[in-house]
């Protein structure tokens, strides 16, 4: 059966989304389909290019066409595959064409649903007026479209199985993105934390700066790509804060491997790969009470669990990094659970349930 991955992603940088999609591709033995790609980003999570991508040459402009660009050229796409799976919303706009399928969401676009108002938040009162009626009518074309078109939903965690349900009325079978477990190692604690991903306002990474400005003892590895607008966060840190670029997967690996313990405080967040990793390597997490942390880290035996509260977040901190040692057989046994094998068989599994 021939399988493809369609997604609007570009692969321009480096992230879960990305690294995702390579591994339900592996796991299908699939091929995926993008508007574009960089050979460069893709060998980053596959060097032996174990798995095959198509280009539609097509690179996407910036939002707020992208979006809508990205619509229409997965809607005109002219494909030959038995099976697809989508990742996001503007590939799945080739379901208008009828083909055996699966909806594999990472999340109903945010800023439509439940970011909304977060979205809105620092608009101009002229933005808001372009924003808030075209957001309404998108709203109302990703509803119709997915009660139209989608035949099989599944998605990422509860977390998005909830999301789903409230948005769109309709349930959706669970796939958690995997971790290679065989990948990560145990090594003595260096002594410092280790935060990995953007610096945007989606991660607060403001409330782990703050946390650690209350313990100058302790330091802070920040790992990731600082967004426009956040580079006052770099100015005004403690110099416990150690602010690291983009790093290649080895080093990665080596960072968590010796760190003390992984911390990560986005909002709500989706899913979350970077605790996964940090508990294969048998590091402890601290992590806000919030989305998909709740589904992968257990308080108590994988870490702690808190309110998005520098002081609680500190607390933790402390608590947990006075023993971080005893964490280690119980993450990597959570992490276990999580593991590519699994993933994988349960990505087949989903696969042929669709071809009933």
């Amino acid at each position: 059966m021939k399988t493809a991955i369609l997604s609007a992603y570009d692969f321009s940088v480096t992230g879960g989304a990305e690294r995702l999609i390579i591994d339900l591709a592996r796991a299908l033995g699939a091929e995926v389909v993008v508007p574009s790609f960089s050979r460069e980003v893709v060998s980053h999570y596959d060097p032996e290019r174990s798995v095959s991508f198509c280009s539609l040459d097509h690179p996407l402009p910036a939002e707020p066409l992208r979006q809508i660009e990205g619509m229409r050229l997965f809607k005109k796409a002219d494909l030959d595959y038995d099976f697809v799976v989508c990742i996001d919303d503007m590939a799945v706009r080739y379901l208008v064409h009828p083909v055996p399928h699966l909806y594999y969401m990472l999340t109903p676009r945010r800023a439509l649903y439940d970011m909304y108002y977060h979205f809105l938040e620092g608009k101009s009162p002229a933005g808001k007026a372009v924003y808030i009626p075209a957001l309404a009518l998108a709203r109302y074309m990703d509803r119709r479209f997915v009660r139209k078109h989608v035949r099989n939903l599944a998605c990422i965690s509860h977390t998005v199985r909830n999301r789903i349900q409230k948005v769109y009325l309709r349930d959706a079978r669970v796939l958690y993105p995997p971790i290679h477990g065989d990948r990560f190692a145990w090594e003595p604690s260096e002594g410092y934390w280790l935060s990995i991903g953007r610096v945007d306002k989606w991660k607060r990474i403001e409330l782990q700066i703050e946390a650690f400005r209350r313990m100058p003892e302790k330091s802070l590895v920040i790992v990731g790509r600082i967004y426009p607008g956040f580079e006052r966060l770099v100015e005004t840190a403690p110099r416990n804060i150690v602010w690291k670029s983009v790093q290649g997967e080895e080093e990665m690996r080596r960072l968590l491997s010796r760190c003390e313990g992984f911390i990560t405080t986005a909002i709500d967040e989706d899913f979350g790969i970077t605790p996964l990793e940090a508990m294969a390597s048998g590091k402890p997490v601290v992590a806000v009470r919030e989305g998909g942390y709740q589904e992968t880290v257990l308080d108590g035996p994988c870490g702690r669990l808190v309110a998005p509260d520098p002081e609680e977040i500190s607390s933790a901190v402390r608590e947990v990094g006075q023993r971080s040692d005893e964490f280690r057989e119980a993450c990597q046994g959570r992490a276990a659970l999580f593991d590519f094998p699994l993933f994988a068989e349960r990505a087949q599994s989903l696969v042929r349930d669709c071809l009933v």
